[in-house]
């Protein structure tokens, strides 16, 4: 006998179907019967029958459904309870409201215990029915008599979960378009065999959704498969990858149902590591759904202020962007003699060093953010390793008081004609002769390493506590800022840190501020900086009448009061040789005139002093036309 199993509809569920496909009444199916065959064997059923061939047990059906994947399919379930039983099944039909036969079935032999039996089981009873228009038929059942079974509680919850909008987290999100195929690496994730991927970047918005990875064609993920499964509001969490690990995903509202495959899916980062550091903020940078995408610190506020300590007069250097150059516009000795304020450091007169104002080109303005005016140092010998020998810039920076114990910060920009390391570093000086109180230099340096582009360099360190200093009585005690560019092994510390070396180094934009933060270097307005510069170091013209005398008396007028009595010195205008003047008569140049000096220095306002003008040989045809000129030069540096 053919014991293949089947389904098939009687000729009454037929002729049932048809009538309710046309118009009539729809078909009710509401009952499942299992019995043992013909006799205690198989049999072939046959569209005929109008019942079992020897019944069993019947009851309302747990479960009637369309297939999701076959709309013409019927699948009717019925649960046989463990208290049921003593009998073999190998027949099963499906009966409709009005009791008739509607399909019937050959079932594989199954025997069905009783508890009598010493052992007992639920029994789970499926068949499958094949129709022309499933439409046709009511598909209901009887709550009160459906009973779970675990796999149908197992696919009822998934199929629930895989309603919600939160769904199991994806190992990988893509950053770009890919082939959705293949085990291949996204945002630096190797996948493998069964990966879920979060793939959000395709072409063909319709492409995006949740996959799973496998070595041919990707599928889409059981949870998002379907329409009734992806929709607007969905989130999903990727676990790792360089950009999207720990990022939370959410697919944003397409203005319409979706229907998978068909509507663009649109996926927005809603949460994750955005790189920025955990701390407080000035500044920050906020994304469309308040997300902190940067923060900066544009100034320092302190807590005791009303108005914030750095946004204004920063900067306690003077002449940090190498603007004024009053001596001159380049030097090769050591000492102050071309950029004010800022003295040339040259240990045991190391030759071949150049320090000179460069002029900004408009990629040199752009880098630093409007700089005119930068500074250059050029290295022609790298220092002996025999002798004391290096090459650094020092500004000093006047009042030692208001630094103590507090936070500064040191910035600056630079770069150099090939790579190379350059040395910043601070020391507290105590009257002159000056006293180290940082004797290893390295404990309040720091390095940076230059390149042919400009770059910012800042440290941060606290200024130790006067506590047991003597403070200078003529007010030369100061902060002295380093920027050093070669060393021997005379300075072991330095070395280390800042290797000798020779070439071109250029510096620009140095900032010595208080607080923990590197802020926007601050510019000043020039005639501003020049006046800082002239408290330390100014030039002018001194002017004389001729008096018919060997002595003419004139007057050193200071534009800005200076930080001590200043060492006047004289020279030629136009020559440049010391204590010599030039004289004009009746409005013609006359030869130069010898012994211009000072006469005295005793006014304690600072702002001006007396010279004498030698004009032994000098005798003018007109003593009212007679005028005598000179240059002088005002200097009290630290």
């Amino acid at each position: 006998m053919n014991n293949d199993f089947f389904t098939l509809l009687t000729a009454v569920g037929k002729a049932k179907l048809a009538a309710a496909a046309s118009g009539g009444a729809p078909l009710k199916l509401s009952q499942m019967a299992v019995g043992e065959g013909d006799g205690g064997a198989y049999y072939t059923p046959s569209e005929s029958q109008t019942a079992l061939k020897s019944e069993a047990w019947r009851a309302g059906l747990n479960h009637l459904s369309t297939d999701p994947a076959n709309p013409n399919w019927i699948v009717a379930e019925l649960v046989i309870p463990d208290q049921v039983g003593g009998f073999t099944i190998r027949e099963v039909g499906v009966f409709d409201a009005d009791g008739a036969l509607f399909a019937v079935g050959k079932f594989p032999e199954s025997y069905k215990p009783a508890l009598a039996d010493g052992a007992n089981k639920q029994l789970y009873v499926r068949m499958i029915l094949e129709v022309s228009n499933a439409a046709a038929v009511t598909l209901m059942v009887d709550p009160s008599v459906v009973l779970a079974t675990r796999g149908s509680v197992d696919a009822r919850i998934a199929e629930e979960l895989a309603k919600l909008d939160g769904k199991p987290s994806a190992r990988a999100a893509t950053t770009g378009p890919i082939a959705l195929a293949g085990l291949q690496t996204v945002d630096g994730v190797a996948l493998q065999l069964g990966d879920r991927v979060l793939v959000k970047n395709q072409a063909a918005g319709a492409d995006n959704g949740i996959y799973v990875a496998g070595a041919g064609n990707w599928a889409r993920a059981a949870d998002a498969d379907i329409s009734l499964e992806v929709t607007p509001g969905l989130f999903v969490a990727v676990e790792q990858g360089a950009a999207n690990g720990g990022a939370i995903w959410q697919l944003l509202d397409a203005g319409a149902p979706v229907t998978l495959g068909k509507t663009p899916l649109s996926f927005e980062r809603v949460s994750g590591r955005t790189g920025v550091s955990a701390g407080s903020y000035n500044r920050v940078a906020v994304g469309a759904r308040g997300e902190v995408l940067g923060g900066s610190q544009l100034v320092a506020f302190d807590p005791a202020q009303t108005f914030p300590v750095q946004s204004y007069r920063r900067n306690l250097l003077i002449n940090g962007g190498f603007d004024i150059w009053q001596r001159g516009l380049s030097q090769t000795a050591a000492g102050y003699g071309s950029a004010d304020r800022w003295l040339l450091d040259l240990g045991s007169g190391l030759p071949g060093v150049t320090m000179a104002k460069m002029d900004a080109s408009v990629a040199d303005t752009e880098a630093l953010g409007g700089a005119t005016s930068f500074l250059r140092l050029t290295l022609a010998k790298a220092p002996s390793s025999k002798v004391r020998e290096y090459c650094q810039i020092n500004q000093r920076v006047e009042n030692l008081r208001r630094f103590s114990g507090k936070q500064l910060t040191l910035s600056f920009w630079a770069k150099a004609d090939k790579p190379c390391s350059i040395l910043a570093y601070v020391e507290q000086w105590f009257s002159a002769p000056y006293v180290e109180a940082v004797k290893n230099r390295a404990l309040n340096s720091t390095a940076a390493n230059l390149s042919s582009a400009w770059q910012r360099f800042s440290f941060t360190f606290t200024s130790p506590s006067l506590q047991g200093r003597a403070i200078g009585s003529q007010g030369d005690d100061c902060l002295s800022v380093f920027i050093g560019l070669s060393y021997s092994d005379a300075l072991p510390e330095l070395n280390a840190i800042a290797a000798a070396q020779t070439g071109a180094f250029d510096i620009a934009q140095v900032q010595l501020e208080e607080g923990p933060v590197a802020t926007p270097f601050e510019r000043r307005l020039p005639g501003e900086e020049l006046a800082l510069c002239q408290r330390y170091y100014e030039t002018g013209y001194a002017v004389a009448r001729y008096m018919g005398g060997d002595d003419s008396v004139g007057w050193v007028s200071f534009k800005q009061s200076k930080r001590t009595f200043p060492a006047i010195a004289f020279r030629h205008p136009v020559t440049g040789v010391p204590g010599q003047g030039i004289a004009t008569n009746n409005g013609s140049p006359t030869p130069d005139v010898a012994g211009i000096g000072l006469i005295y220095n005793t006014n304690q306002d600072k702002l001006m002093d007396g010279f004498t003008c030698g004009a032994a040989a000098f005798i003018p045809s007109n003593a009212n036309d007679a005028i005598i000129q000179s240059r002088w030069t005002a200097d009290a540096e630290l």
